[in-house]
């Protein structure tokens, strides 16, 4: 902001909005750096160099703005309008701090590329997990925070995980204990009717022998239609089992 730049309120609300952006700016320029320049560089260098200076420009900006609001220009406002404005400006200082402590990683690389890499960064390793965009505004502390919430999450779904597979065995122990019943039901089933084949062979038999030696040709057909009607149920019977099985 020019020196001796005499400030009014429409000029103090375009001025926050310039911080604002100011603030949105500085933050996709340190990401961009993370994400395109991981292993540091000149471009690196030159990317935190220029988000340094830039958030030097924002604190004096609002610095400015803040003294403003105690300046007899603003008496005009009403009381709770400078408190909503105060309050909007100590958000965008917390902000900026939160940025220049992101800065700070890059006097402890070796703290952010373990916490990155997750502690397997052996000589087997795959060489460590790359800056994402999560990461990006995080130090060490937050870094180390967002690992213990993803270690959380996985224990969470591992424990989903084991609830299923618990109720699947259930549902399929179940499944078995009927089919073994329904094995027992058929092998009974198979027994009676060996049975029932084996006596109505006898019967055929006798039946012949009667017929044979018996002039009477009406007891003769009743037998007759008897061994029908059983070979019938012996059919039926066979039919049942090729259904179950």
């Amino acid at each position: 902001m020019p020196s001796g730049f005499r400030m009014d309120t429409d000029s103090w609300t375009k001025e926050y909005e310039t911080c604002r952006d100011l603030t949105q700016e500085i933050v996709q320029l340190i990401q961009d750096r993370n994400i395109n320049h991981p292993d540091g560089g000149p471009e690196a260098s030159r990317m935190t160099a220029a988000a340094r200076r830039k958030l030097g420009t924002l604190g004096t900006s609002l610095e400015t703005l803040l003294r403003w609001l105690d300046a007899p220009e603003a008496a005009a406002l009403p009381e709770q309008e400078r408190f909503r404005r105060r309050d909007l400006l100590h958000v965008l200082r917390n902000r900026r701090e939160q940025i220049q402590q992101s800065l700070k990683r890059q006097q402890a690389p070796s703290q952010r590329e373990a916490l990155l890499a997750g502690g397997g960064g052996g000589a087997g390793g795959s060489g460590g997990a790359r800056e994402t965009e999560a990461t990006a505004q995080l130090d060490a502390r937050g870094m180390l925070q967002l690992q213990e919430q993803v270690m959380q999450q996985q224990d969470r779904e591992l424990e989903q995980m084991e609830k299923t597979v618990t109720s699947t065995k259930h549902i399929a122990v179940t499944i078995g204990e009927e089919l073994d019943l329904h094995t027992r039901l058929l092998g009974d089933l198979e027994d009676d009717v060996d049975v029932t084949h084996t006596r109505l062979r006898a019967a055929t038999k006798r039946v012949r022998h009667i017929i044979k030696h018996s002039s009477n040709w009406r007891g003769g057909l009743f037998i007759f239609c008897l061994i029908v009607v059983l070979t019938l149920v012996l059919l039926v019977a066979f039919k049942v089992i090729r259904i179950f099985r």
